[in-house]
């Protein structure tokens, strides 16, 4: 979760917003990361999660395993996570089902 905040507020836009949501719904807690940033190309969307993979977006010193690793930790927790974007910003949803 921490690694997705970050990254939220390192690829937003100037006076950008970065929120984060937690709800309750039926079995599962669900979390948001929301940001106003740049977004994530539509292209890199289903490679975002790839060890070493680096959107055409990502900074020069980004080595592309935050997202990867993050993922890992959420689903080994029993947890998912999916993700949603677009030039107006970017939507993180994590699922952790309640046991």
């Amino acid at each position: 979760l921490t690694n997705i905040i970050q990254n939220a507020i390192k690829y937003n836009k100037v006076d950008g917003n970065v929120s984060v949501i937690i709800n309750e719904e039926d079995d599962k807690a669900i979390i948001k990361v929301i940001d106003t940033g740049i977004g994530i190309l539509e292209k890199d969307i289903d490679k975002i999660f790839e060890r070493f993979y680096k959107g055409e977006n990502a900074s020069k010193d980004s080595v592309g395993i935050g997202l990867a690793l993050s993922k890992t930790i959420i689903e080994e927790d029993n947890g998912h996570i999916n993700v949603t974007s677009d030039e107006s910003g970017t939507l993180f949803e994590i699922k952790y089902f309640i046991l």
